[in-house]
């Protein structure tokens, strides 16, 4: 299996989560100040963890970008034990540019347009996962039946660590 299907289904079940927890159309203030808080105290949403949040100057394009890092919330990991595949250690960042870096002409207006901005998810030590064993746990795990008629969307699949 390609690592593509494993970004998908990180990037999907994700989003899927963040929207439970935050309105699309909640200010982007309010929704980055309630990512902040979420993350400080590393928040459970359902079947992902919020991890920690922070900025970052990307070199190439000389702006900030905000990164957001999550792992799978103890209740995943649990959901799937039989399956004997150890993912504690599964890690991914969104990575969205900062909303003072974005032309004034084309910020977006509520949070749910500013999550369509996402830049890139970057899966932390990616080489040491077994793509279709990492897939099986999330197909275990997660209900994407919603997402499975959605193609797949090409996303920059960059910082691996």
């Amino acid at each position: 299996m390609e690592q593509a299907q494993l970004f998908k289904r990180l990037f999907d079940m994700s989003l899927d989560e963040i929207a439970s927890f935050i309105d699309y159309d909640e200010t982007i203030e309010a929704s980055l100040y309630k990512l902040d808080m979420a993350t400080r105290t590393r928040y459970i949403i359902e079947a992902v963890q919020l991890e920690d949040m922070w900025q970052s100057l990307d070199e190439e394009s000389q702006t900030f970008d905000i990164y957001i890092s999550m792992r799978l919330s103890p209740m995943t990991l649990a959901s799937c034990f039989h399956l004997n595949h150890d993912m504690n250690g599964l890690e991914w960042r969104f990575v969205f540019p900062r909303y003072d870096d974005l032309p004034k002409n084309s910020r977006p207006k509520c949070f749910g347009e500013y999550l369509a901005l996402n830049k890139s998810v970057q899966i932390m030590d990616i080489e040491n996962y077994d793509m279709d064993i990492a897939c099986e746990f999330l197909d275990k795990a997660y209900d994407f039946s919603h997402h499975k008629n959605k193609p797949i969307v090409t996303r920059q699949q960059g910082g691996f660590s």
